[in-house]
């Protein structure tokens, strides 16, 4: 297949990059600043230039949308004392909102226009609403699947939460397949030292995120995976580890940290991800093999 990649510059697209390529694809990637690793060819583009993309995509098997514009406060907005998430950059907010739903919109149109038959579209678990409310909010029920009511509060989880609605909309009006991919927070071997800190504070940085995580090398096979096989219309996939960042059995934090929530499937025992990945195990053959080790 003839790969393009949006975001390629990106760690996630770089680990994409190199999967694709060594499974034997093509690989172009296009992004606003050239890859720190030369390792395909690759073009510079504004992906708000629409034209720029249609020249780009001609002759493209599939498109893997990577690119985005990231929210601060994901990284250092969430307040320990009330245990929610502040967003206090409204208009800066508003900005990246409106940049990331547009790329996507024009990533979509290019791609039906130049006759792509395959999209990877780049989501998240915040599509559910759990990873940064602005008020306290919890799960229906454990483990969340893709039938989870979606109620995000945030603007980068709404901002996915349409990216998946356009999605569903391309996939309506012609015969691409669609995955959009729900990725857990995305971990590179340098992050591990600071999962296992987090150990330490269980809230931390809340509970939105079930102590979930998905190491970047599982993410990039996700990608690969999502591409490879074949199904109809457009799909959503959760993607993370099949167990949390945390030494504890599950059931315990729910217990200690959620009792909210009532309804949990039976027969689960130890450590298991609050986010179900069974779609993905069955319909792509994903399963997260780089695992922390507690």
């Amino acid at each position: 297949m003839k790969i393009i990649v949006a975001g390629g510059a990106g760690t996630v697209g770089q680990y994409a990059i190199r999967e694709f390529l060594g499974h034997g694809h093509e690989v172009l990637c296009i992004d606003t600043t050239t890859p720190a690793e030369n390792t395909c060819r690759s073009l510079v583009i504004d992906l708000r230039e629409t034209k720029s993309l249609y020249s780009a995509f001609q002759d493209a098997d599939a498109v893997v949308h990577l690119a985005r514009k990231r929210f601060p406060y994901t990284a250092n907005g969430f307040d320990p004392a009330s245990r929610v998430w502040k967003t206090p950059e409204i208009a800066e907010d508003a900005e990246r909102f409106n940049h990331n739903v547009a790329i996507t919109y024009n990533l979509l149109a290019a791609s039906l226009h130049a006759g792509v038959r395959k999209i990877i579209s780049g989501s998240s678990l915040a599509v559910y609403g759990l990873y940064y409310p602005s008020h306290p909010f919890f799960p229906d029920y454990l483990p969340i699947d893709e039938h989870h009511p979606l109620k995000p509060q945030d603007p980068y989880g709404i901002s996915k939460l349409i990216g998946e609605e356009l999605c569903d909309a391309f996939a309506r009006k012609s015969s691409m397949q669609i995955a959009s991919l729900r990725f857990a927070g995305i971990a590179t071997g340098a992050d591990y030292p600071k999962l296992v800190e987090r150990q330490k504070d269980p809230l931390c940085r809340g509970t939105g995120a079930l102590w979930t995580y998905v190491d970047v090398r599982d993410a990039a096979t996700a990608c690969r995976l999502a591409l490879e096989k074949h199904f109809q219309g457009h799909q959503a996939f959760n993607i993370c580890a099949p167990t949390t960042i945390m030494n504890v059995p599950t059931q315990d934090l729910v217990r200690e940290y959620l009792p909210q929530v009532k309804r949990m499937r039976s027969g689960l025992e130890g450590n298991w991800s609050g986010y179900d990945t069974s779609k993905a195990e069955a319909v792509l053959g994903f399963r997260a093999e780089h695992l922390l080790k507690n």
